[in-house]
């Protein structure tokens, strides 16, 4: 059992604790070293010795912290990525997130416009890196805990930044949470047990916006839109958020997708509004909503000559080729999409262009260009298997031989 161990004093407690519970099995204490000041390798030394002091062993790791951004963000990003690290499969870490600790997140929260997820507070066990993170503490005030450090005369360590006024967190522990004692003295318990309330609406609600997409939900990473507007808007945002997670993706920030659905609501039919955030992007077309990966588009132009002998990967999500059946080799070349294709179809009279055969078949536009264009002697017999020159699908024919394109890009 893993414990990230800073050396302050909710974690001395925790460590404390946890040694008084679990003895001598298999508690390991680590610290992570942010190196963010000239102090930070001095405070390492002293973790050492204060977590050798109770008798567990602690490794110290040290990482890179992002100077971009929050710093306060991307320390805390670098120290998970550390503690996953450590953590076998199954295994489980313990932090020493406390009371006080869930009324400063939901004051952040709430002030930055959060809803019932975010209004949780932090959960007390969830699934980390492979393994499980949990926080004994968070029935403990920091009162409960100094008082634990003075009764069993412990000593900690005092790290300046919790003292930076320009952290968000520290100006509401040193600024906000005193005002709020001083008139409520409960106020830690009271936000605390709101969490808990929150944490239960938002089950309910996660229940409900499952059954939504259930019934809302098409293949391909798609929403009915029809559909998605006759619900609540609140119940429209929480549906798409669970679809969103649902298809293996972190939601986009509250506002943003607000902001999303006015302008669908404001924009004309031939309009596709979007809305990209960290790796993934939704738009709207055709009275749907699509959800794609940022990365999920092939490097265009691309072109791969291919005889047809063995199956051809595509780039990006331009999935298989394959060409069924023993036979002479082709000389064909695959290759990307291009402007003002035309195609004789098998069974039809006269040419077609492709961006009107995609069109009618509901190809999105942004994926028409990642569908294989197939030529054979210098002209276009082929996009992807859906459409056919007419005497290359007899050439076909008579060889015993049929194309096949496997993919997961829509209409395939």
């Amino acid at each position: 059992m893993l414990l990230a161990f800073s050396g302050g004093a909710d974690s001395v407690c925790l460590l404390h604790h946890s040694r008084q519970l679990l003895h001598d099995r298999g508690l390991q204490a680590i610290h992570v070293d942010h190196g963010l000041d000239h102090g930070s390798a001095k405070r390492a030394r002293r973790a050492l010795e204060l977590a050798a002091g109770l008798g567990v062993d602690c490794q110290v790791d040290r990482v890179q912290v992002r100077r971009s951004g929050s710093i306060e963000a991307n320390a805390r990003d670098a120290r998970y990525a550390a503690l996953a690290d450590r953590l076998a499969p199954d295994g489980v870490l313990m932090t020493a997130h406390q009371a006080d600790d869930v009324a400063e997140t939901m004051i952040l929260r709430l002030v930055r416009g959060a809803g019932p997820a975010g209004l949780a507070g932090i959960p007390r066990l969830r699934r980390f890196a492979g393994g499980w993170l949990l926080r004994p503490l968070l029935d403990w005030t920091r009162r409960r805990i100094l008082d634990y450090l003075a009764e069993h005369q412990l000593d900690w360590i005092r790290d300046p930044a919790n003292e930076l006024m320009a952290m968000d967190r520290n100006f509401v522990r040193h600024e906000i949470m005193p005002l709020l004692h001083s008139r409520f003295p409960g106020a830690v318990h009271g936000l605390v047990r709101s969490a808990r309330l929150n944490q239960g609406a938002q089950e309910s609600l996660s229940a409900l916006a499952n059954a939504d997409v259930q019934s809302l939900g098409l293949p391909g990473k798609r929403l009915d839109l029809s559909r998605l507007a006759q619900l609540h808007a609140y119940r429209r945002s929480e549906a798409i958020r669970h679809w969103i997670l649902a298809l293996g993706h972190s939601p986009p920030p509250g506002i943003r997708l607000d902001e999303f659905l006015r302008q669908i609501e404001r924009a004309g039919s031939d309009r596709q509004p979007e809305l990209r955030w960290e790796d993934a992007i939704v738009r709207r077309y055709n009275n749907r909503l699509w959800l794609a990966d940022i990365g999920e588009t092939a490097d265009l132009p691309w072109q791969i000559a291919w005889d047809g002998a063995r199956p051809l990967d595509l780039p990006g999500p331009g999935g298989r080729l394959e060409l069924t059946g023993r036979g002479p080799g082709l000389r064909l070349l695959a290759r990307s999409g291009q402007t003002g294709e035309k195609l004789r179809l098998a069974g039809h009279g006269g040419r077609r262009r492709v961006k009107e055969l995609m069109s009618e078949r509901g190809i999105p536009p942004w994926q028409r260009p990642m569908w294989p264009r197939i030529h054979y002697q210098d002209r276009l017999v082929a996009v992807g298997n859906r459409w056919m020159d007419a005497e290359f699908a007899r050439l076909l024919d008579r060889l015993g031989r049929r194309l096949v394109w496997e993919s997961d890009l829509f209409g395939c």
